[in-house]
């Protein structure tokens, strides 16, 4: 599926509500031979809490330490028992197919938590794709952790959204930005027709 294919199957994708307003889809692929779990943008009140909440939380006291914007890390923590049994049991029935974490905007930071806990319960290395996500990674050792859990990473930010600027801190990274689109004087002004133009096929021609 290329990318703007699977910008618009996120977009159209019915999502199941869990814990703190974590809005996911598992979804078997047969064509792709794939599994993708999706995740959906702000959808609420809750999540625009979650999104405004910045300090950094500890969110596995381990050998690899994950440091990850609260308000993400305590969703996702409300909500990864029920995801990853599902997550799990579709793998069970299908264990020659890769496993693709997806997600927009909210859901991109959610799908890098889903990358990392699948890791770490199964050994298994997933693709990565998002769009217009914050940047959740606080530290490069984060970074580089979540890193050696995925398979491959593309998390695409058009040059003019303001998501992909969040937090607006130093230390907060994702895990591999993938610049698109051509930047535009006071884009940033617009914030709702870069942060959902991500369908056009236009942007990942050279790429």
């Amino acid at each position: 599926m290329k990318p703007d294919e699977l910008f618009e199957e996120i977009k159209r994708t019915q999502y199941i509500k869990t814990g703190d307003s974590v809005d996911y889809a598992v979804k078997v692929y047969d064509d792709e031979k794939r599994i993708r779990l999706l995740f959906q943008e702000s959808d609420g009140n809750a999540d625009w809490r979650n999104n405004l909440d910045f300090p950094i939380k500890p969110y596995k006291n381990q050998e690899n330490t994950l440091w990850f914007a609260k308000g993400w890390a305590l969703a996702y923590k409300s909500a990864n028992e029920e995801i990853m049994y599902k997550v799990i049991n579709a793998i069970n029935y299908h264990p020659d197919y890769d496993v693709e974490v997806c997600g927009w905007s909210y859901g991109g930071a959610i799908a890098l938590l889903a990358v990392e806990d699948l890791h770490y319960r199964t050994g298994i290395k997933s693709i990565v794709t998002t769009f217009g996500g914050p940047k959740p990674l606080f530290g490069k050792k984060t970074k580089d952790y979540i890193l050696s859990c995925c398979k491959e990473v593309n998390q695409y930010c058009h040059k003019n959204d303001i998501v992909p600027t969040l937090p607006p801190f130093i230390g907060y990274e994702m895990a591999k930005k993938v610049s698109v689109g051509k930047w535009k004087p006071f884009g940033k002004l617009n914030p709702w027709k870069w942060h959902t133009i991500y369908g056009d096929k236009t942007l990942y021609d050279k790429l």
